[in-house]
């Protein structure tokens, strides 16, 4: 994690008021939203750290207090605390902490890609938090950036995809509140929620359902395979001392269908980095790797709905690059 990061956590806001059915999750019973946080006492955070670590930074975002600490007594070694702060974020935080290790499990020498190692974790005043590894580097593009300097890392970037796919991961699951009796019928009645989700004029205004109709007539051709699931630039880190860091695995599952992570990179990279040019270059390398055209493009149509939600949570929503990202999927 950087301190970039640190940055893009706290300006990164979306409309968190409408009670959606994509972002609620099942906990001990319970029906929480995983986005909604409330406000905690920075200083008594600080105070209850501060018996064990030195803390370099400490700042609220929208879903966590995140802050980077060293150990009292110790090397200098920094490490990154996020904590969460709510129940339905404590949710995900845990399964972030689960897919850490089960990552590190399968690849223990890996030195080119890397997922922060846990370094401790446990509950203040109810909610969840990480002590994990702290990463050194500067993110491979920003949320606000153009997405240029991905050029040079398009192969690492579907390199990191792949091994993640080729991970022995096994009930990594998010307690969504989606019930389904596979994999495949989990990813359409995901889009289905996605689509339940956009405001019912917009739905209609860029004909919507039709996206969904191509993902029910080809979610069954798809593979099982495990996902980060918030495979993005902004998550990905150039690491001072070489290599590829990737953080935020919160919502990563082990039964995901194949390529959703690197769709999901393509249509962050041309929705919200707003270009079309790499977003091309990273689907053209994917065929040389003879990946599924077809396959590529239910996954990809799924993304579009996924992204015109996203969009409609914003304060003033512009649909002009997700309506762009739309037609480029359809003409595939």
């Amino acid at each position: 994690m950087s301190s970039n990061k640190c940055k893009l956590l706290i300006c990164y806001y979306l409309d968190v008021t409408r009670n959606l059915k994509a972002f609620k999750i099942k906990v001990n019973g319970k029906v929480l939203d995983y986005r909604v946080g409330r406000e905690l006492n920075l200083a008594k955070i600080r105070e209850y750290f501060s018996k064990e670590y030195e803390i370099r930074e400490l700042m609220s975002a929208p879903r966590h207090v995140v802050g980077i600490l060293q150990k009292k007594g110790g090397k200098n070694q920094k490490f990154f605390l996020k904590l969460s702060k709510s129940e339905g974020i404590s949710a995900t935080t845990q399964n972030e902490y689960k897919w850490n290790d089960s990552f590190n499990k399968n690849y223990k020498n890996l030195t080119k890609f890397r997922v922060p190692k846990n370094y401790e974790s446990g509950y203040y005043e109810g909610l969840f938090y990480i002590i994990m590894e702290y990463f050194e580097g500067s993110l491979l593009c920003p949320f606000a950036g153009n997405g240029e300097i991905i050029f040079d890392y398009i192969k690492d970037t579907i390199e990191l995809s792949e091994i993640i796919q080729k991970a022995r991961i096994k009930n990594l699951r998010h307690n969504d509140f989606i019930e389904a009796k596979d994999y495949k019928e989990w990813f359409l009645d995901k889009t289905k929620a996605w689509l339940e989700g956009i405001p019912e004029k917009t739905s209609r205004q860029f004909e919507l359902e039709k996206l969904l109709t191509l993902v029910e007539e080809n979610y069954q051709t798809l593979e099982k395979r495990p996902r980060h699931g918030d495979f993005t630039p902004w998550h990905i880190i150039k690491l001072e001392k070489g290599g590829l860091g990737l953080i935020d695995g919160e919502h990563a599952i082990s039964d995901s269908v194949a390529g959703y992570d690197i769709c999901y990179f393509i249509q962050r990279v041309f929705s919200e980095l707003k270009n079309a040019e790499i977003a091309q270059e990273i689907f053209n390398e994917l065929l040389k790797r003879d990946y599924d055209p077809k396959k590529l493009r239910t996954v990809l149509t799924a993304r579009a709905i996924g992204g015109y939600l996203d969009e409609s949570l914003k304060p003033k929503p512009d649909y002009t690059y997700k309506n762009r990202f739309r037609d480029w999927v359809l003409k595939l």
